[in-house]
C-alpha cells in the first residue's frame, strides 16, 4: 500500500489543523504546511461530505473538525481519499484482492495488509497532533 501525495497532503493539513486546536482557513494549513493552496481546497469537500470536517464560509470563516480529531482514524481519511477499495490492494497483483487463500502469496501479503489496516485504523489525527506537540515541547 502506497500512498498517494493527495491521501499524504490530506494526513498533513488534518495534523496541522488538529495541531492548532481549531479553526483555520485553507490559505494557512497550505502556508504552514507547504501545500499548494488551490490543491488543498479541492480536498475539504469531500472531508467535509465524509462528516470529518465542517467549513464556514465568509470573512470568519473556514474550515474545523465535525468530530474530535482523536476520533478520526487515518483509515477514515484513506477511506474518503481513495476509496474502500484501498485496502483490497495487493502489492503482487493489479486487481483489487480481498485475499484469496488459494493464493500462492496469500500468507505473504495477507497478514502485512492487515497489520498495516490495524494501524491506520487504531491511529487517530489527534494522536499523530499529540506526538508531534511532544517531540517540539523536548526539543
Amino acid at each position: 500500500m502506497l500512498y498517494s501525495l493527495t491521501t499524504k497532503y490530506s494526513v498533513i493539513a488534518l495534523v496541522e489543523l488538529a495541531r492548532q486546536d481549531g479553526q483555520m482557513r485553507v490559505k494557512e494549513i497550505a502556508e504552514a504546511r507547504g501545500i499548494p493552496p488551490h490543491f488543498l481546497a479541492k480536498l475539504v469537500p469531500p472531508l467535509v461530505r465524509a462528516g470529518i470536517l465542517a467549513s464556514m464560509r465568509g470573512k470568519t470563516g473556514g474550515i474545523s473538525f465535525a468530530r474530535d480529531p482523536s476520533e478520526v482514524s487515518l483509515a477514515d481519511v484513506v477511506r474518503v481519499i481513495e476509496g474502500d477499495g484501498y485496502f483490497e490492494e495487493c502489492v503482487f497483483e493489479l486487481d483489487p484482492c480481498p485475499g484469496r487463500p488459494g493464493c500462492p502469496l496469500h500468507d505473504v501479503w495477507d497478514p502485512l495488509r492487515d497489520e498495516i489496516i490495524r494501524f491506520l485504523e487504531e491511529t487517530t489525527i489527534g494522536s499523530v497532533a499529540d506526538k508531534l506537540d511532544a517531540a517540539k515541547e523536548e526539543q
